[in-house]
């Protein structure tokens, strides 16, 4: 499971854009322009708090956001 695929497909079910989201996960749009077009490797998630910023946000269930990045890094 991709973690940038999860949030767009959650930005364009909620109708919002990436603007949005570095706004409401306190990143700045051209970081989060990267980590969804796979520029930039997720980062760690026990290295920052920015899924629990874009889970809710996105209103996923507490804690995917963290394993599916989790997931991703270890491939």
């Amino acid at each position: 499971m991709d973690i940038s695929l999860v949030i767009k497909h959650r930005l364009e079910e909620l109708g919002l854009e990436q603007r949005d989201l570095a706004s409401a996960s306190q990143a700045t749009e051209s970081y989060i322009s990267q980590l969804l077009n796979r520029k930039k490797m997720p980062p760690a998630p026990d290295r920052t708090d920015i899924y629990d910023k874009m889970s809710k946000f996105l209103k996923l269930p507490n804690g995917k956001a963290h394993k599916i990045a989790a997931y991703q890094r270890q491939e």
